[in-house]
């Protein structure tokens, strides 16, 4: 009986990895067609976390979709990535994409993972608010980014694109993205963690107006060794539409101030304070913003366990490909920084020089 069970799961992992490998070569091949009916493929080149990525787009078409989130990262064309990923949409390349080889239900309700297509090699995922496919094979270090059509992109997608791909790649090298914000100077700065509507968005723009530095207000890149550091990946901020005037520096930077009544604010820092993106910078401290309502900014000391509880769920749920391994580096993280509740107060600019007073009087 023993052994029918384990010849089982063995037969099991075997089909789920064949039909992942067959379903992604599919896709592949298609992103191929679509760069030739596009009239051929365009390279950007970004460094992310220290790491050589390439996006080979099919077409112009997602160019202006995906890569201003990234701005701050690009740089001079390299032979030798350590991540090609591929991106493609069916309208402007006019390449069908077949109907995928799942049941409709067939996946994982609030993050996307598609069951029976996961593997220790592949991963692929259906991004339903985006309407996007990510897809990753991490033996050829080789991910697949489709929609059928630009118009479906949200606005939030083009402030955080390839989280997906991005975020299982690096998990498998001791990197892991999290829903978290970071702000410091080039010796050590702080991350902002907590569920929505926290504050840890206002604590990262308001000190854009401070002396203090901006790696990301939402996501952040965090690695645990040899010390505990903060990758910047996206220069976007947003900001809730009914609460931007409280940083009224900021009101030029607004990139779709026409849709504020739909959408949040999302502000592209790398256009407007190029000056102010740090790209990497060592954890000096881990910390959980609460709103009090009262006009002063103070700092309260806490438990790894409960910034850890402020951390760990808001990005589990989001980030397809998040596990028992992400939590052990979120843990090891916080284990070796001190952290501490942000009482936020009303007066704003209080709020950076508490960060600073932290950050340079250990």
């Amino acid at each position: 009986m023993i052994t029918n069970t384990f010849e089982n799961i063995d037969h099991s992992a075997q089909a789920a990895q064949k039909d992942s490998l067959d379903f992604f070569n599919t896709v592949y091949e298609l992103h191929e067609k679509a760069e030739v009916s596009a009239g051929g493929c365009i390279d950007r080149f970004y460094c992310i976390a220290g790491f050589k990525i390439r996006l080979r787009f099919a077409g112009e078409a997602l160019i202006p979709y995906m890569t201003p989130a990234l701005a701050h990262l690009e740089t001079e064309p390299f032979c030798d990535p350590a991540l090609t990923v591929c991106l493609w949409d069916s309208t402007s390349t006019n390449t069908v994409m077949p109907p995928p080889p799942w049941q409709r239900n067939q996946h994982h309700p609030k993050r996307g993972e598609i069951y029976g297509f996961n593997t220790e090699r592949l991963h692929t995922s259906f991004q339903w608010g985006a309407f996007a496919l990510s897809m990753l094979d991490s033996d050829r270090n080789l991910g697949i980014y489709w929609v059928e059509t630009t118009e479906q992109i949200p606005y939030w997608e083009k402030g955080s694109p390839l989280r997906t791909i991005l975020n299982v790649w690096m998990s498998k090298r001791g990197i892991q993205l999290v829903h978290a914000g970071a702000v410091g100077l080039p010796s050590g700065g702080v991350l902002l963690v907590g569920k929505g509507g926290s504050g840890k968005s206002t604590t990262a723009l308001t000190c854009l107006n401070s002396q203090l530095f901006y790696a990301s207000d939402d996501y952040s890149l965090i690695s645990p060794e040899p010390t505990p550091t903060v990758f910047s990946i996206y220069n976007t901020g947003k900001k809730n539409a009914d609460d931007v005037d409280r940083l009224p520096f900021l009101a030029k930077a607004i990139s779709n101030s026409d849709r504020l009544s739909e959408e949040k604010a999302l502000y592209f820092i790398n256009d407007h304070f190029p000056e102010k993106i740090l790209t990497s910078f060592p954890i000096r401290a881990v910390l959980v913003p609460r709103i009090t309502g009262k006009t002063d900014t103070s700092l309260t000391a806490t438990s790894a366990a409960a910034a850890l509880a402020s951390l760990v769920p808001s990005t589990i749920i989001q980030l397809p490909g998040s596990g028992k391994e992400a939590c052990q580096i979120m843990m090891q993280v916080l284990q070796k920084v001190p952290c501490y509740y942000l009482e936020l107060g009303t007066d704003l600019e209080q709020i950076p020089q508490v960060i600073l007073n932290l950050i340079t009087n250990p």
